[in-house]
Protein backbone atom coordinates (compact mmCIF):
# COMPACT_ATOMS: atom_id res chain seq x y z
CA UNK A 1 0.00 0.00 0.00
CA UNK A 2 1.33 3.46 -0.74
CA UNK A 3 1.22 6.58 1.66
CA UNK A 4 -1.18 9.43 0.74
CA UNK A 5 0.68 12.53 -0.13
CA UNK A 6 -0.03 15.14 2.39
CA UNK A 7 -1.97 17.95 1.49
CA UNK A 8 -0.62 21.42 0.29
CA UNK A 9 -2.01 23.09 3.97
CA UNK A 10 -0.59 20.84 6.03
CA UNK A 11 2.88 20.92 4.08
CA UNK A 12 3.23 24.33 4.74
CA UNK A 13 2.71 25.52 8.10
CA UNK A 14 2.79 29.63 9.14
CA UNK A 15 6.07 30.76 9.92
CA UNK A 16 6.49 33.58 12.58
CA UNK A 17 9.29 36.40 11.02
CA UNK A 18 10.91 37.24 13.95
CA UNK A 19 11.76 33.50 14.78
CA UNK A 20 13.53 33.56 11.60
CA UNK A 21 15.33 36.76 12.58
CA UNK A 22 16.18 35.29 15.85
CA UNK A 23 17.70 32.53 14.53
CA UNK A 24 19.79 34.28 11.91
CA UNK A 25 21.23 36.74 14.89
CA UNK A 26 22.01 34.01 16.94
CA UNK A 27 23.66 31.64 14.16
CA UNK A 28 25.92 34.70 13.28
CA UNK A 29 26.89 35.29 16.32
CA UNK A 30 28.07 31.74 17.17
CA UNK A 31 30.01 32.07 14.24
CA UNK A 32 33.96 31.87 13.53
CA UNK A 33 34.57 34.72 11.86
CA UNK A 34 35.67 37.83 13.08
CA UNK A 35 34.34 41.10 13.65
CA UNK A 36 34.84 43.79 11.41
CA UNK A 37 34.34 45.98 14.38
CA UNK A 38 37.75 47.02 16.06
CA UNK A 39 37.86 48.52 19.70
CA UNK A 40 41.11 50.47 18.52
CA UNK A 41 40.80 54.24 17.92
CA UNK A 42 41.30 55.14 14.02
CA UNK A 43 44.07 57.80 14.47
CA UNK A 44 45.25 56.91 10.69
CA UNK A 45 46.66 58.28 8.12
CA UNK A 46 45.15 57.06 4.64
CA UNK A 47 46.31 57.70 0.96
CA UNK A 48 43.18 54.93 -0.55
CA UNK A 49 44.86 56.00 -3.91
CA UNK A 50 48.24 54.00 -3.45
CA UNK A 51 45.92 51.74 -0.34
CA UNK A 52 48.20 52.95 2.23
CA UNK A 53 47.91 53.39 5.59
CA UNK A 54 50.20 55.07 8.46
CA UNK A 55 49.67 54.11 12.11
CA UNK A 56 51.90 57.07 14.10
CA UNK A 57 50.65 55.50 17.67
CA UNK A 58 53.66 54.01 19.01
CA UNK A 59 53.69 50.14 20.25
CA UNK A 60 53.18 48.85 23.72
CA UNK A 61 55.99 47.83 24.68
CA UNK A 62 55.04 45.34 27.99
CA UNK A 63 52.20 43.56 25.49
CA UNK A 64 55.00 42.99 22.68
CA UNK A 65 57.25 41.34 25.49
CA UNK A 66 54.30 39.44 27.24
CA UNK A 67 52.39 38.44 23.72
CA UNK A 68 55.24 38.67 20.89
CA UNK A 69 54.08 37.51 17.69
CA UNK A 70 50.62 37.68 18.95
CA UNK A 71 50.35 41.65 19.64
CA UNK A 72 51.84 41.98 15.55
CA UNK A 73 49.09 40.08 14.11
CA UNK A 74 45.94 41.37 16.05
CA UNK A 75 47.66 44.81 15.44
CA UNK A 76 48.49 44.32 11.71
CA UNK A 77 44.71 43.00 11.70
CA UNK A 78 43.24 45.97 13.14
CA UNK A 79 44.95 48.37 10.91
CA UNK A 80 44.02 46.26 7.68
CA UNK A 81 40.22 46.29 9.18
CA UNK A 82 40.43 50.40 9.48
CA UNK A 83 41.86 50.18 6.10
CA UNK A 84 39.01 48.04 4.32
CA UNK A 85 36.37 49.83 6.39
CA UNK A 86 37.66 53.44 4.91
CA UNK A 87 37.20 51.87 1.24
CA UNK A 88 34.17 50.24 1.84
CA UNK A 89 32.86 53.69 3.27
CA UNK A 90 33.44 54.87 -0.71
CA UNK A 91 30.49 52.43 -1.47
CA UNK A 92 28.25 54.67 0.36
CA UNK A 93 28.38 57.36 -2.34
CA UNK A 94 26.20 55.39 -4.96
CA UNK A 95 27.13 53.81 -8.22
CA UNK A 96 27.73 50.58 -9.20
CA UNK A 97 28.36 48.44 -5.64
CA UNK A 98 30.41 45.92 -7.63
CA UNK A 99 34.00 47.70 -8.13
CA UNK A 100 35.37 50.71 -5.48
CA UNK A 101 36.92 53.40 -7.41
CA UNK A 102 39.97 55.02 -5.52
CA UNK A 103 40.23 58.62 -5.10
CA UNK A 104 43.64 60.29 -6.53
CA UNK A 105 46.63 59.62 -4.59
CA UNK A 106 48.14 62.14 -2.14
CA UNK A 107 51.42 60.47 -1.77
CA UNK A 108 54.49 61.35 -4.37
CA UNK A 109 56.52 58.24 -4.60
CA UNK A 110 60.26 58.33 -6.11
CA UNK A 111 61.08 57.63 -8.98
CA UNK A 112 62.96 54.63 -9.71
CA UNK A 113 65.46 56.16 -12.22
CA UNK A 114 66.91 59.43 -12.60
CA UNK A 115 64.79 62.40 -14.35
CA UNK A 116 66.00 62.35 -18.32
CA UNK A 117 68.82 64.90 -19.07
CA UNK A 118 67.19 67.96 -21.84
CA UNK A 119 68.82 67.01 -24.70
CA UNK A 120 71.77 69.63 -25.31
CA UNK A 121 71.38 72.63 -27.90
CA UNK A 122 73.14 72.79 -31.44
CA UNK A 123 74.87 75.87 -32.11
CA UNK A 124 71.90 77.63 -34.01
CA UNK A 125 69.31 76.82 -31.42
CA UNK A 126 72.01 78.58 -29.09
CA UNK A 127 72.20 81.86 -31.43
CA UNK A 128 68.61 81.90 -32.21
CA UNK A 129 67.56 81.54 -28.62
CA UNK A 130 70.45 84.91 -27.90
CA UNK A 131 69.20 86.80 -30.93
CA UNK A 132 65.73 86.38 -30.13
CA UNK A 133 64.32 83.75 -33.09
CA UNK A 134 61.27 82.19 -33.25
CA UNK A 135 60.91 79.34 -35.81
CA UNK A 136 57.34 79.89 -37.58
CA UNK A 137 55.81 78.10 -39.89
CA UNK A 138 56.26 78.79 -43.79
CA UNK A 139 53.83 78.51 -46.55
CA UNK A 140 54.58 75.69 -48.99
CA UNK A 141 53.92 78.28 -52.11
CA UNK A 142 56.66 80.87 -52.44
CA UNK A 143 56.99 84.05 -54.95
CA UNK A 144 59.90 83.46 -57.80
CA UNK A 145 61.22 86.96 -58.34
CA UNK A 146 63.13 85.82 -62.06
CA UNK A 147 60.08 83.75 -63.46
CA UNK A 148 57.74 86.30 -62.12
CA UNK A 149 54.95 83.34 -60.45
CA UNK A 150 54.20 81.10 -57.80
CA UNK A 151 56.34 77.86 -57.48
CA UNK A 152 56.89 74.95 -54.85
CA UNK A 153 59.42 76.11 -51.92
CA UNK A 154 60.94 72.50 -52.35
CA UNK A 155 60.46 69.45 -55.11
CA UNK A 156 60.38 69.50 -58.95
CA UNK A 157 59.67 73.13 -60.20
CA UNK A 158 60.27 75.31 -56.72
CA UNK A 159 61.03 78.56 -56.74
CA UNK A 160 65.11 79.85 -56.79
CA UNK A 161 66.69 76.51 -58.14
CA UNK A 162 69.60 77.39 -58.68
CA UNK A 163 70.50 73.88 -60.98
CA UNK A 164 67.38 74.75 -63.14
CA UNK A 165 68.82 75.64 -66.65
CA UNK A 166 65.67 77.57 -67.83
CA UNK A 167 67.68 80.21 -65.34
CA UNK A 168 71.31 79.76 -65.49
CA UNK A 169 71.29 79.38 -69.20
CA UNK A 170 73.43 82.86 -68.63
CA UNK A 171 75.76 82.98 -66.06
CA UNK A 172 77.75 86.84 -65.95
CA UNK A 173 81.63 86.68 -65.70
CA UNK A 174 82.68 89.56 -63.22
CA UNK A 175 85.80 91.16 -63.69
CA UNK A 176 87.91 89.98 -61.26
CA UNK A 177 86.75 86.21 -62.33
CA UNK A 178 89.56 83.98 -64.67
CA UNK A 179 89.01 84.45 -67.98
CA UNK A 180 89.27 80.62 -68.96
CA UNK A 181 87.25 78.99 -65.81
CA UNK A 182 84.18 77.43 -66.60
CA UNK A 183 81.56 79.12 -64.97
CA UNK A 184 79.12 76.37 -64.52
CA UNK A 185 81.24 74.22 -63.30
CA UNK A 186 82.78 77.08 -60.52
CA UNK A 187 78.92 77.18 -59.47
CA UNK A 188 79.22 73.66 -58.83
CA UNK A 189 81.83 73.16 -57.62
CA UNK A 190 80.85 75.66 -54.61
CA UNK A 191 77.60 74.07 -54.02
CA UNK A 192 79.49 70.62 -53.43
CA UNK A 193 81.88 72.87 -50.76
CA UNK A 194 78.43 74.02 -49.27
CA UNK A 195 77.01 70.63 -48.89
CA UNK A 196 79.98 69.50 -47.49
CA UNK A 197 80.53 72.11 -44.94
CA UNK A 198 76.72 71.49 -43.78
CA UNK A 199 77.43 68.21 -43.41
CA UNK A 200 80.81 68.84 -41.27
CA UNK A 201 78.74 70.92 -39.43
CA UNK A 202 76.22 67.91 -38.72
CA UNK A 203 78.76 65.90 -37.74
CA UNK A 204 80.10 68.34 -35.29
CA UNK A 205 76.70 69.01 -33.36
CA UNK A 206 76.30 65.45 -33.34
CA UNK A 207 79.51 64.82 -31.60
CA UNK A 208 79.40 67.68 -29.16
CA UNK A 209 75.80 65.90 -28.27
CA UNK A 210 77.40 62.94 -27.26
CA UNK A 211 80.10 64.56 -25.65
CA UNK A 212 77.48 66.37 -23.58
CA UNK A 213 75.43 63.37 -22.72
CA UNK A 214 78.75 61.25 -22.19
CA UNK A 215 78.47 58.64 -24.58
CA UNK A 216 81.86 59.39 -26.35
CA UNK A 217 84.75 59.63 -24.43
CA UNK A 218 86.35 63.14 -25.47
CA UNK A 219 90.09 61.83 -25.70
CA UNK A 220 88.78 59.74 -29.47
CA UNK A 221 89.18 62.67 -32.28
CA UNK A 222 85.83 62.58 -34.39
CA UNK A 223 86.62 60.05 -37.14
CA UNK A 224 89.70 58.59 -35.80
CA UNK A 225 89.42 54.75 -34.35
CA UNK A 226 92.03 53.99 -31.71
CA UNK A 227 93.97 50.65 -32.34
CA UNK A 228 91.92 48.72 -30.19
CA UNK A 229 88.52 49.33 -32.12
CA UNK A 230 90.84 48.53 -35.18
CA UNK A 231 91.76 45.07 -34.15
CA UNK A 232 88.74 44.15 -32.84
CA UNK A 233 86.93 44.92 -36.12
CA UNK A 234 89.68 42.65 -37.59
CA UNK A 235 89.70 39.71 -35.80
CA UNK A 236 85.46 39.91 -36.25
CA UNK A 237 85.88 40.27 -40.47
CA UNK A 238 88.46 37.41 -39.79
CA UNK A 239 86.04 34.78 -38.04
CA UNK A 240 83.26 36.24 -40.44
CA UNK A 241 85.53 34.85 -43.55
CA UNK A 242 85.98 31.94 -41.90
CA UNK A 243 82.59 30.88 -40.78
CA UNK A 244 81.61 32.06 -44.43
CA UNK A 245 84.23 29.34 -46.02
CA UNK A 246 82.89 26.52 -44.37
CA UNK A 247 79.36 27.45 -44.67
CA UNK A 248 78.58 25.50 -47.97
CA UNK A 249 77.08 21.90 -48.64
CA UNK A 250 81.03 20.31 -49.25
CA UNK A 251 82.24 22.46 -46.15
CA UNK A 252 84.37 24.83 -48.58
CA UNK A 253 86.18 21.46 -49.77
CA UNK A 254 85.17 22.00 -53.55
CA UNK A 255 84.75 25.90 -53.56
CA UNK A 256 87.38 28.37 -55.54
CA UNK A 257 89.72 30.14 -53.64
CA UNK A 258 89.73 33.87 -54.03
CA UNK A 259 93.16 35.72 -55.50
CA UNK A 260 93.66 37.45 -51.86
CA UNK A 261 91.68 34.73 -49.94
CA UNK A 262 93.00 33.72 -46.79
CA UNK A 263 93.25 29.97 -46.35
CA UNK A 264 91.12 27.55 -44.93
CA UNK A 265 92.33 26.16 -41.65
CA UNK A 266 92.70 22.68 -41.81
CA UNK A 267 90.92 20.91 -38.57
CA UNK A 268 93.28 19.16 -35.95
CA UNK A 269 93.47 15.65 -35.55
CA UNK A 270 94.18 14.24 -32.17
CA UNK A 271 97.49 12.54 -31.41
CA UNK A 272 97.02 9.60 -29.36
CA UNK A 273 99.59 8.08 -27.47
CA UNK A 274 101.34 4.82 -28.58
CA UNK A 275 100.48 1.68 -26.38
CA UNK A 276 104.16 -0.12 -26.93
CA UNK A 277 106.47 2.84 -26.37
CA UNK A 278 108.11 3.12 -23.19
CA UNK A 279 107.49 6.86 -22.50
CA UNK A 280 103.72 6.94 -23.76
CA UNK A 281 103.37 3.95 -21.55
CA UNK A 282 105.09 6.26 -18.84
CA UNK A 283 102.58 8.95 -19.45
CA UNK A 284 99.89 7.36 -19.34
CA UNK A 285 100.72 6.03 -15.95
CA UNK A 286 101.26 9.28 -14.72
CA UNK A 287 97.68 10.83 -16.19
CA UNK A 288 95.87 7.97 -14.24
CA UNK A 289 97.50 8.64 -11.23
CA UNK A 290 96.55 12.10 -11.52
CA UNK A 291 92.61 10.86 -11.98
CA UNK A 292 93.07 8.76 -8.83
CA UNK A 293 94.73 11.90 -6.79
CA UNK A 294 91.70 13.78 -7.64
CA UNK A 295 89.25 11.09 -6.62
CA UNK A 296 90.99 9.89 -3.64
CA UNK A 297 92.92 13.26 -2.32
CA UNK A 298 95.85 12.67 0.05
CA UNK A 299 95.83 11.28 3.58
CA UNK A 300 91.92 9.92 2.17
CA UNK A 301 93.48 6.38 2.35
CA UNK A 302 95.09 6.87 6.09
CA UNK A 303 95.46 4.02 8.45
CA UNK A 304 91.49 2.46 8.87
CA UNK A 305 90.19 4.23 6.18
CA UNK A 306 89.01 2.02 2.92
CA UNK A 307 88.79 3.45 -0.94
CA UNK A 308 86.51 0.51 -1.67
CA UNK A 309 83.34 -0.71 -0.14
CA UNK A 310 84.11 -4.05 2.39
CA UNK A 311 81.00 -5.71 1.15
CA UNK A 312 82.12 -5.30 -2.53
CA UNK A 313 85.53 -6.51 -1.89
CA UNK A 314 84.61 -9.48 0.67
CA UNK A 315 82.33 -10.98 -2.34
CA UNK A 316 84.82 -10.37 -4.68
CA UNK A 317 87.56 -12.38 -2.57
CA UNK A 318 84.77 -15.37 -1.77
CA UNK A 319 84.02 -15.52 -5.49
CA UNK A 320 87.86 -15.81 -6.61
CA UNK A 321 88.86 -18.32 -3.56
CA UNK A 322 85.82 -20.31 -4.89
CA UNK A 323 86.82 -20.34 -8.27
CA UNK A 324 90.11 -21.35 -7.30
CA UNK A 325 88.75 -24.40 -5.39
CA UNK A 326 87.14 -25.19 -8.22
CA UNK A 327 90.16 -25.14 -10.81
CA UNK A 328 92.11 -27.05 -7.77
CA UNK A 329 89.57 -30.04 -7.62
CA UNK A 330 88.70 -30.08 -11.51
CA UNK A 331 93.14 -30.51 -12.20
CA UNK A 332 93.06 -33.20 -9.16
CA UNK A 333 90.63 -35.28 -10.76
CA UNK A 334 91.83 -34.82 -14.22
CA UNK A 335 95.57 -35.81 -12.76
CA UNK A 336 94.18 -39.35 -10.92
CA UNK A 337 92.19 -40.29 -14.08
CA UNK A 338 95.13 -39.69 -16.44
CA UNK A 339 97.29 -42.76 -15.68
CA UNK A 340 94.15 -45.24 -15.56
CA UNK A 341 93.53 -44.02 -18.87
CA UNK A 342 97.12 -45.29 -20.00
CA UNK A 343 96.83 -48.54 -18.18
CA UNK A 344 94.14 -49.63 -19.61
CA UNK A 345 95.30 -48.53 -23.34
CA UNK A 346 98.16 -50.65 -22.79
CA UNK A 347 96.51 -53.67 -21.54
Amino acid sequence: ATRPLPLMEEATAPMDVRELIARAQSSGASSSRPSTAVDKEDALSYDLGHLYAYDPSPHDTAEMRARGEEYLEELARENSQLLTNKLYELLSGGGNKAEIRLPLPTTKLPREKPLPKPKPLTRWEKFAQEKGIVKKKRSKMVWDEEMQRWAPRFGYGRANNQNDRNKDWLIEVKAGDDPNADPFETKSEARRERLTKQKRQEERNRLEAAHAAGLVNRGNKAGVSSLADRAERKSYLTQAIKATQVSTASVGRFDKQLEHEPSKDRGKRKAYNSATLDAHVKQDKEAAAKVVGKIFPEGSLAKGNSAVRADKAEKVARLEAEASSRKAKISAATSKAGPAKGKAGKG
